[in-house]
């Protein structure tokens, strides 16, 4: 299923469809009447680089360490809280609206679709057919309308940040603005949320050049169009931004002329531009496929309806599978931003978490699917921001942290902001986040795809376990992370709530990994001998009578069914705890697993999506299908989007769900590839996957009645002898392998 289909246009901005470029993000209602597009640009920000390192940070860390090692959690949290602090990141900005009010357009058989293969949106009605995509290689976004009857149109542009429209010639530009501070939507006191200085907040344009056979008349703030049959609009933005480290340009002029230069680039034939974007689409969304051989036609309305009674199911999980793939590479491409919150489709000016980069989970699973999926090419952004993360992250380590390496808290934005928020210290204190997106990166380095970015992820990952390794400290025998955290969770001491601790399983876990990949990767001898000193002596994984513990022994705590996932990170997606070589660690992470989910009573999003991942990995198929089922209940908007309590839009629960998905169907440990590891029986009919990365390897595969009866590799693999029909047909580099081997 590559196309999603409606019969009525959006009302509401979670009904809209998304296009992008990687630089451009729209989403289109999809009206013949009045039409929006609401555009980003992925560099469109507030505020500028600032420094919010604290040398305090340093001061007070070692009285921090000795309260926790003294069993005084709470006064800990308290100091930690109030000295180890900083202020929070900015926030992705909407850009602007373009309005199209039409008249004389027949709404006869109204119907609006997005093809996802060639990321082509079309509105049809009866003599009327309106697409739009957004293009890679031109860098330009295009709106076009054609009918057999004359029609008019008037086209509007404006801004929630401060603006100004005007035209020029055969174009509508609408300039302004970002804010030079936004709060977080979760700052409820905030006297002035959205401040700004002119001097410093971001400029920014939106260009409309407009081609028609129509009459043409220009207004001072409009355009309106009469008498046509065929209206082309194509769209580009531009802002002030000058790279993480440069205070970016507030200079509206200069932006607009930034601009009508891109414009004057952009080739004017429509069906050029078309053929040029759905070749560079088609290259990445066909690399790889997944298929489950389903056959449903009807709206996504009607689709959603039949999930949420039982019906349809595995059609939902294929069609969300290929809507992951669509946005990744509508969202993130060689040399944009990578996705964040939202992607690049956002429509508020303090927007759910700032849309920024939270990396102690969710901008680390955006990107869990992409070198599996075929779209190793869509990372670099991703790599590109961590290269950054690493040179402001070093002053971080150094300043707050007196350790080498980068240090890096939870909130990055575009500024690369590696300091602490204000706040809780369950999620305010995280400076190991940097070290899970070296790990993220590496693992992806490891699939394949990647190799031209190797001297960056060398130092991205040397960086990262020099600053782990200075950052531990021995404490009887053993050297712990201290203080340490399992993101946004608490447990109860001594009466009272409680968010630091030491040695807490997500910390450990993630030192071990990065430490694993250092001595694969670095070439930097001392740090080698460093890690080869610690290693043996790092605190071990504890296990209580709930499974693996979440901190350093087993506590009770307030949300037995927490979101995340933190203390099960060392079995997905790290690979510290194999399911085969490793049995005592994965029946902990198995029961840990168990008792979070019974006390989960409806997923979010994104948490749905990684508890589809490691079920998966537990070769547990049915709490996969039990999970996946619930997100589709309840994690769902009318356009597909992901849904995060209360009612925003989180683009990691999307991209998430792909990578459980491919978990589902292919997963492997220490070069051994398992089929099938979890196939639900619903899917168990038939299905096909073509070229999913595992290891630098291309694997393609078909299963009937749950048995797999073919399997084609480009390079040598091992398989497990699992869920293999009696006559299956093996390709020349394909060897199997029995489990006790």
């Amino acid at each position: 299923m590559y196309t999603i289909y409606y019969d009525v246009p959006a009302k509401r901005w979670n009904e809209a469809l998304p296009i992008g470029n990687g630089f451009t993000g729209t989403m289109i209602y999809g009206s013949l009447q009045k039409e929006k597009l609401c555009f980003n640009d992925g560099t469109l920000w507030s505020g500028y680089p600032k420094n919010y390192d604290s040398a305090e940070s340093l001061k007070y860390l070692n009285e921090v360490r000795k309260l926790i090692f003294e069993g005084r959690n709470s006064e800990a949290d308290l100091l930690c809280e109030k000295k180890l602090t900083g202020f929070y990141s900015e926030a992705f900005m909407p850009l602007g609206e373009i309005d199209l009010k039409f008249k004389n357009i027949n709404q006869n058989h109204y119907a609006r679709s997005l093809d996802m293969k060639n990321a082509i949106h079309t509105v049809s009605s009866d003599g009327c057919l309106a697409e739009a995509f957004s293009s890679n290689p031109d860098r330009v976004s295009v709106y076009r309308i054609k009918a057999k009857e004359p029609f008019s149109v008037k086209i509007t542009a404006k801004s929630k940040l401060k603006s100004s429209v005007f035209v020029d010639g055969d174009s509508l530009f609408l300039s302004g603005n970002a804010p030079d501070y936004a709060a977080p939507n979760y700052l409820f006191r905030e006297l002035y949320p959205i401040r700004y200085n002119e001097k410093k907040g971001m400029a920014f344009c939106l260009q409309t050049c407009i081609k028609t056979d129509g009459v043409v008349k220009h207004n001072r703030k409009s355009v309106t169009v009469n008498g046509a049959r065929d209206l082309t609009l194509y769209f580009v933005t531009e802002t002030g931004f000058n790279g993480f480290d440069q205070m970016p340009c507030a200079d509206r002029a200069k932006v607009m002329q930034k601009c009508i230069t891109a414009m004057q680039k952009v080739h004017k034939d429509f069906e050029v531009l078309k053929e040029r974007h759905t070749a560079d689409f088609n290259a990445l969304f066909n690399a790889q496929s997944v298929s489950f051989g389903n056959t449903y036609t009807g709206t996504a309305t009607e689709l959603i309806k039949k999930v949420r009674s039982g019906e349809n199911i595995k059609d939902l999980a294929e069609l969300l599978y290929n809507y992951a793939k669509y946005m990744m590479i509508s969202g993130s491409r060689k040399g944009g931003q990578p996705l964040n919150l939202q992607g690049i489709w956002n429509d508020s000016l303090r927007p759910p978490w700032s849309s920024n980069y939270t990396v102690n989970i969710n901008t680390q699973m955006n990107y869990w699917f992409a070198s599996r999926s075929g779209l190793s090419g869509c990372i670099e952004p991703l790599i590109e921001m961590v290269y950054e993360t690493v040179q402001n992250g070093k002053k971080t380590a150094k300043v707050n942290y007196g350790c080498r390496g980068f240090a890096c808290n939870h909130n990055v934005d575009l500024w690369r902001k590696t300091s602490p928020v204000k706040g809780s210290a369950s999620y305010m204190f995280a400076p190991l986040c940097g070290v899970w997106l070296a790990n993220e990166i590496y693992t992806h380095f490891k699939n394949g795809g990647l190799e031209e970015y190797k001297d960056k992820i060398r130092v991205i990952v040397t960086e990262a376990a020099k600053f782990a390794c200075d950052f531990l400290v021995m404490h009887e025998g053993a050297y712990v992370i201290c203080p340490s955290v399992s993101p946004e969770n608490s447990f109860y001491h001594d009466s009272k709530k409680c968010k630091l601790d030491f040695g807490s399983a997500f910390d450990m876990g993630l030192v071990k990994q990065v430490f694993k990949n250092a001595l694969e990767i670095t070439e930097d001898d001392q740090l080698v001998s460093d890690i080869k000193q610690k290693a043996p002596l790092l605190y071990a994984f504890q296990t209580g009578q709930n499974g693996i513990c979440e901190w350093h022994k087993e506590f009770e705590y307030p949300e037995k069914g927490h979101r995340h996932f933190s203390p099960l990170y060392s079995f997905y997606p790290g690979n510290l705890i194999g399911f085969y070589e490793d049995k005592k660690n994965t029946a902990a992470v198995q029961k840990r697993f168990e008792h979070r989910l019974r006390f989960t009573q409806q997923h979010i999003g994104w948490s749905a999506a990684w508890a589809m991942c490691l079920a998966a990995r537990l070769r547990d198929s049915k709490t996969f299908l039990a999970v996946m089922t619930n997100m589709f209940a309840h994690c769902v908007f009318e356009n597909l989007f992901c849904v995060h309590p209360p009612n925003y839009f989180q683009i990691d629960g999307n991209l998430g769900f792909a990578a459980g998905i491919n978990e589902m169907l292919l997963t492997e440990e220490n070069g051994v590839i398992d089929l099938l590891p979890a196939l639900p029986a619903l899917f168990a009919q038939k299905g096909e996957v073509k070229n999913m990365l595992v290891g630098g390897a291309k694997i393609s595969f078909k299963w009937q009645n749950g048995k797999v009866y073919e399997v084609i590799s480009d390079q040598d693999i091992k398989m497990h002898r699992l869920h293999l029909s009696d006559d299956v047909f093996l390709g020349e580099h394909v060897k199997l392998t029995d489990l006790s081997e």
